[in-house]
């Protein structure tokens, strides 16, 4: 019973730690333009993900996803593609993506050129171009994804200009 209680303290006493660790509002972070720390919120505390299904509705689902962090610059979540299930070839005009595949074995076409991913790969996928995501198996593929809108290819020639 002694190790009982010392463990439920123990969990409300972390509990306490990760709450008082989580009410910070902002962190500074370096101004690349100013040059200066300027105050920012970095951190988000969220109590779970809501999965979200595709446009199409067919159930079950060829994939659905899960956002956990989102701002006007970068975006982080999660893919989940059912057995054998496809995300249809998409592009976002003005978010590169990058991808790393958690659990599975998928094939990747970006711009007609087909990859195949297992897990600890991962992908890029530069904004305008057109992609789709296979899951090759029978089991369910999870991937990991962030979107940000910095440039990924710096134009050398733009400086020139």
């Amino acid at each position: 019973m002694e190790r009982k209680r010392e463990r439920i303290e123990l969990k409300e006493k972390r509990t306490v730690e990760r709450r008082r660790s989580l009410r910070k509002k902002s962190t500074n972070v370096r101004d690349t333009e100013a040059d200066l720390l300027v105050p920012a919120k970095v951190h988000r505390a969220f109590d779970s993900l809501r999965w979200r299904f595709p446009p199409s509705e067919i159930r079950p689902p060829p994939y659905r996803f899960a956002k956990s962090f989102s701002s006007s610059s970068i975006r982080f979540g999660f893919l989940e593609l059912s057995p054998f299930g496809k995300k249809e070839e998409r592009y976002s005009p003005d978010h590169n993506s990058h991808f790393t595949l958690i659990k599975g074995h998928l094939e990747v076409t970006i711009e007609d050129r087909r990859f195949l991913f297992n897990v600890g790969d991962s992908f890029i996928v530069p904004s305008g171009v057109p992609y789709s995501i296979t899951n090759c198996t029978r089991f369910k593929s999870l991937l990991a994804f962030s979107d940000f809108t910095m440039p990924f290819f710096i134009d050398p020639y733009k400086q020139l200009l």
